[in-house]
């Protein structure tokens, strides 16, 4: 990978945190009773109430995975850890690397999400009080009226937050009381994490176009337009995420793995085979033209990224850039 551009001048990192409330609350008093009912151990079972339904939580849960698929992971890529807490629903991601280039529109999709995810809390929370009434009927004697947060509580229980963070660079100014080896240490080891992290980032994208591209030409080759429901039928979202994937490569490339010259051919490619993928309904169709246009595309794309598959590791080495 070139040096001529450090990541930390190339790129930001960033973390996308959420947190909603479930309205999910395990029953105890419940347990027991169903445990005595069955003769059963109460250890051995889980009753849960649905205070208000479940509407409200698959509709938060389906919004931030929309913001996530459509946005923040298509534009940035995994730096450092990438765990999640799903701890009362609250889901905290790892830091991940977001070329510059991609910085101002994912911070404009994620201002209009969190806009957008706090007008739904507000609606939520303006209906609770008659979904608390609902609950009443919906769980009888299980109902309690102690089970349900006050409004200003319960609004605390939603978080939608994007931070941002520069990426460490052995560069910067370590001011630690500690003697020079130490220092000299911590900057070696920021720079070995750097350049790991960086071999990571650029082998998940290569190793994600290069599964999404075989994946597509494999259902463009076994696509059978006499059984649509078979196996082999392909979507329309499935070529939107390459297209995207296509439509992103140049700036990860550039900022993360130094304009690697395998990638770019590649990139110059598939922008060719794509642009024949703009009218999708041509290509299932059931007649010689469309089944020479499907396997014509499949082609491409194999012929695109098959010097990727041995090639991108000169993104770390240097390779035909040095």
């Amino acid at each position: 990978m070139a040096n001529k551009n450090t990541l930390a001048q190339n790129c930001v990192l960033v973390r996308f945190t959420t947190k909603f409330w479930s309205g999910i609350k395990s029953d105890h008093n419940l347990r027991q009773h169903l445990a005595d009912s069955q003769s059963a151990d109460s250890g051995s079972l889980n009753v849960q109430k649905y205070l208000v339904g479940n509407t409200h939580s698959k509709m938060f849960r389906r919004e931030l995975g929309r913001v996530r698929n459509d946005h923040y992971y298509p534009l940035t890529l995994p730096w450092d850890d990438n765990s999640h807490d799903y701890y009362e629903e609250r889901v905290v991601s790892g830091w991940r690397l977001c070329p510059n280039k991609h910085f101002d529109r994912l911070t404009s999709e994620m201002e209009q999400a969190k806009v957008a995810f706090f007008k739904e809390v507000d609606g939520f929370l303006k209906d609770y009080p008659n979904l608390i009434e609902e609950a009443k009927t919906r769980l009888g004697k299980a109902f309690n009226e102690f089970d349900y947060p006050v409004e200003d509580d319960l609004r605390n229980k939603f978080r939608f937050e994007f931070e941002t963070t520069i990426v460490p660079d052995e560069s910067q100014d370590i001011r630690i009381n500690a003697s020079e080896s130490v220092v000299k240490k911590l900057e070696h080891d920021i720079k070995q994490r750097q350049i790991i992290n960086a071999r990571n980032c650029t082998k998940i994208l290569v190793d994600d176009l290069l599964e999404q591209g075989q994946h597509l030409s494999d259902k463009l080759k076994s696509y059978n337009p006499k059984n649509k429901r078979g196996g082999g039928f392909f979507k329309e979202g499935s070529i939107k995420v390459f297209k995207r994937q296509v439509e992103l490569l140049p700036t990860f490339n550039e900022s993360i793995c130094g304009n690697d010259s395998v990638i770019t051919k590649a990139h110059q490619d598939l922008v060719n085979v794509v642009s024949k993928l703009n009218e999708v309904d041509d290509i299932r169709a059931d007649d010689d033209k469309s089944s020479k246009a499907r396997q014509d595309i499949a082609k491409g794309i194999e012929d695109a990224i098959e010097p990727v598959k041995s090639g991108f590791f000169g993104a770390f080495d240097g390779g035909k850039d040095d």
